[in-house]
């Protein structure tokens, strides 16, 4: 039963990453390839994508792009560098010149950084079912270079447009395995850290959540909803006009919603998600560390206070269309096994709640899952059709 348990919780750990990184090629009609793997750990899921999806990517041949250089040569290539030359003395003592130019390149960043990849993940030694594939792959990548320290790469300087567009999935993919699963950079000691981590699992879980409830309501729908707005929203506190002026806000906590779920049409109602990723929901403190059985404290606060600064914020908005708001949240956990019962209070007037996904389950096909369902698309689908009738 263990192993089972393993396997479909690295499975669904794919849909996660997938949903979290907008994967446009998630086709469950489609997905016995991947189905069919093996797969122990992490390791070997993200092995597996790697390999499924570069396979097919480099059937068109490797990626190329204009790459910059700046070289010393014994020619002019390109455009002339004169300070540089001169400036190392390079032409008087080699009789050679440095010059900026552009060469049609397969040895570009992107490449790099899945190579760079593929080679930290044949060191783990956790790694086993898909180490030879992954090799050959690799063995593909032999005109590439490397990055010795995956700590400089320049993330947010990677642009991407209609050529390299089908990669952006894969380098979100190496980015996460580069910045969240090895601990050291230094060339030739990376050490990789485990799936069983909150802090890892949060920010997906939340990308998740927002991902899949856009998806749903404009895609898998058999009636699509096209008035929902689905975002992440930043609030100002609701500051008493007489204080504003003795009051530096910078000191203030900024606060943002994971998920706020609004309806063209019926613009005083508003849906708040707090996504929330733990190993266990429950906590075994109370007030001053008393024993108790509860939930986390802080996130019952946290969700109040969009709660409550939300319905003034709209207050004020639609105070002169004399139009009724209501304001309503949910803390959403991602259970691994615990044993929670979704349940629903009114706090002065607002409704409060919990409900939880269940991960243990197998994910399902979102396209097909009915409400019943015990899947995770069942789930989300049940959860996504409440929101519905409480805004619509």
């Amino acid at each position: 039963m263990k192993n089972r348990f393993d396997e479909t919780k690295v499975r669904n750990f794919y849909y996660l990453l997938a949903y979290a990184f907008d994967d446009e090629k998630i086709n469950f009609q489609n997905d016995e390839k991947f189905g069919s793997e093996k797969m122990k750990n992490i390791y070997d899921l993200f092995a597996i994508v790697l390999f499924i999806r570069l396979k097919e990517l480099l059937q068109e041949g490797m990626y190329n792009e204009y790459v910059e250089y700046n070289e010393d040569l014994p020619y002019i290539k390109g455009r002339l560098d004169i300070l540089k030359t001169f400036r190392t003395q390079t032409l008087q003592i080699k009789n050679r010149v440095f010059c900026d130019y552009e060469e049609y390149s397969v040895n570009n960043m992107i490449n790099q950084i899945i190579k760079t990849t593929i080679r930290c993940l044949l060191k783990n030694d956790l790694l086993q079912e898909n180490k030879i594939r992954l090799r050959q792959l690799y063995h593909t990548f032999e005109n590439i270079d490397y990055i010795k320290d995956p700590n400089q790469i320049l993330w947010d300087n990677l642009k991407f447009n209609k050529l390299n567009k089908k990669y952006e999935v894969i380098i979100k993919i190496c980015k996460y395995v580069l910045k969240e699963l090895i601990h050291n950079k230094e060339d030739e000691n990376e050490t990789f850290s485990h799936i069983d981590d909150d802090q890892k699992y949060h920010a997906l879980f939340e990308k998740f959540i927002r991902n899949y409830l856009i998806r749903y309501f404009f895609n898998y729908r058999d009636e699509p909803i096209n008035s929902l707005n689905i975002v992440t929203k930043k609030m100002k506190w609701m500051i008493d006009e007489k204080s504003k002026d003795k009051t530096d806000d910078r000191y203030i906590p900024k606060m943002h919603t994971d998920i706020t779920i609004s309806n063209t049409f019926k613009p005083g109602k508003v849906k708040i998600i707090d996504a929330k990723f733990y190993s266990n929901i429950l906590s075994d403190k109370g007030f001053n560390g008393q024993e108790a059985v509860n939930i986390n404290s802080g996130n019952w606060y946290q969700l109040f206070s969009y709660i409550m600064n939300e319905k003034w914020h709209l207050e004020e908005k639609l105070r002169d269309k004399q139009i009724e708001t209501e304001v309503s949240g949910i803390l959403l956990y991602a259970s691994t096994g615990e044993d929670f019962q979704d349940f629903e209070v009114s706090v002065h007037g607002n409704r409060m709640g919990v409900n939880v996904i269940d991960f243990t389950q197998e994910f399902g096909n979102p396209e097909t899952a009915k409400i019943d369902d015990r899947t995770i698309a069942g789930q989300m689908k049940k959860l996504a059709e409440s929101i519905y009738e409480e805004i619509k």
